[in-house]
């Protein structure tokens, strides 16, 4: 008797841990037809499914959420191609409209990483890719596309004079 009571409840266990399988084909739970069952909700997300935001790869997306970025790393020789494929993009941004303080931004950041690399290994250069990014704040502020421009073919030149190409 002892045993079949241990049986009956190891089989009722079992039947509580039974896997559901989906094979829509989907992955996500969605039904054949591609509609999703959304009934069993978990407290508090309601709103969400009320809010109607756009939806991007099952991910809701918030539009005025800042854009994520990543820090630059690497050495100066790796991140100065960088630096001047921004510069490179900023008279064109500032000329169309675009989004020449996104790009600025980024072209701070890459400098504010490399700068002490540069001032400790190539002090002679500092001043000069120094002189670039504050000709690239002012395009910005001021809305002078060829001064980015100007910028941009400055920094090309000092690149080239970093890596020995120049």
């Amino acid at each position: 008797m002892r045993r079949q009571v241990m049986v009956a409840g190891c089989t009722l266990l079992l039947a509580a841990c039974a896997t559901t399988v989906d094979d829509t084909g989907s992955g996500n739970g969605a039904t054949a037809d591609g509609t999703v069952d959304v009934t069993d909700v978990p407290e508090g997300a309601e709103p969400a499914l009320d809010s109607g935001e756009t939806i991007d790869g099952g991910t809701i997306v918030d539009p005025d959420a800042p854009t994520p970025t990543v820090a630059p790393t690497g050495s100066a020789a790796d991140l100065l191609p960088d630096l001047s494929i921004e510069m490179s993009r900023l008279g064109s941004q500032i000329a169309e409209g675009g989004d020449d303080d996104e790009t600025l931004a980024r072209i701070e950041e890459i400098w504010d990483r490399i700068r002490p690399e540069i001032d400790a290994d190539r002090p002679d250069l500092l001043n000069g890719l120094g002189a670039t990014i504050e000709m690239a704040q002012i395009a910005v502020e001021r809305k002078r596309p060829a001064d980015a421009d100007k910028a941009f073919s400055l920094l090309s030149d000092l690149v080239d004079r970093f890596t020995g190409d120049g």
